[in-house]
């Protein structure tokens, strides 16, 4: 399904936007610091809040990279936080789910600060950002990946956009190509960790779990991460009970720049999260 709609023409009573930057939400042993970038509207009252999970293949992580976009759904209504994690290089998995979520609860833990309505969030992501949004989405609210900071805020997620993401690494990814990056972010290649490949894959959590809605959407074009990763995705929500709209852009490859320059897309993710965040 490739649906063209319209992107409402700006308006003067769009709210004014406030960057707040490199914003440190975790410190490690040995001096380590991640942080967020936050966007934030000016509001008189809490706003919802989506998290943005840059792509890089788990060996990259610029979260500034796609501010400009996210600037769009800022002017919105939303507050927009795009965090980091740590990198396959930095630390195996799961840290880097870890750390998605260690971002979510300080946020909440923060809302007041920052004017958050910490009941109203969503997660966003591109090609690993994509899986880490979806392992996030379908495992909130449950001990999976939990570490110790702020504990009591929950990571239950209303709302999940996956762009791209790579869901069963057993699947596609064990070529010579992709071996090194699987190396170091199971510390071992796919076939030596097969238990915890798995554990990456957000498919294995959807038994018996409440699932957030998800909107998936790929492109026909992408050579990077095969389009069968997104529908086995879709497939397995679906059949799991759960609300999922998959969406397949055409002649469109994998690069995040191809998917956020695109007025229908960007407007179908700002619906999706509109119907699921501000109803």
């Amino acid at each position: 399904m490739n649906r063209q709609e319209t992107w409402p023409a700006r308006t003067n009573d769009r709210p004014f936007v406030q960057l707040i930057p490199d914003v440190q939400f975790e410190r490690f042993a040995g001096g380590k610091t991640l942080s967020l970038n936050l966007l934030l509207p000016k509001s008189d009252r809490p706003v919802p809040l989506i998290v943005w999970i840059v792509g890089g293949a788990w060996i990259s992580c610029n979260a500034s990279r796609n501010l400009p976009q996210m600037m769009m759904l800022a002017e919105r209504g939303y507050a927009v936080a795009a965090i980091q994690y740590r990198l396959a290089h930095e630390a195996r998995f799961p840290a880097q789910i870890e750390d998605a979520k260690s971002a979510l609860r300080f946020l909440r833990a923060n809302a007041d600060k920052y004017g958050l309505d910490a009941g109203r969030v969503g997660v966003w992501g591109h090609s690993a950002g994509g899986q880490l949004a979806a392992l996030l989405g379908v495992t909130g609210g449950s001990p999976e990946f939990e570490t110790a900071e702020h504990l009591p805020q929950s990571t239950a997620v209303q709302a999940v956009v996956d762009f791209s993401g790579p869901i069963d690494i057993e699947l596609d990814f064990q070529s010579e190509f992709h071996m090194p990056v699987m190396a170091l972010m199971l510390g071992g290649t796919i076939r030596m960790k097969p238990e915890l490949a798995r554990s990456t894959n957000p498919v294995n959590y959807l038994d018996g779990r409440k699932l957030p809605p998800f909107l998936i959407m790929h492109g026909d074009a992408d050579t990077t991460v095969p389009l069968r990763q997104s529908r086995l995705l879709h497939d397995a929500l679906s059949a799991a009970g759960a609300s999922s709209e998959f969406i397949v852009l055409e002649d469109t490859g994998h690069s995040t720049a191809e998917m956020l320059v695109r007025d229908d897309v960007m407007n179908k993710v700002a619906n999706f999260f509109d119907t699921h965040l501000k109803a």
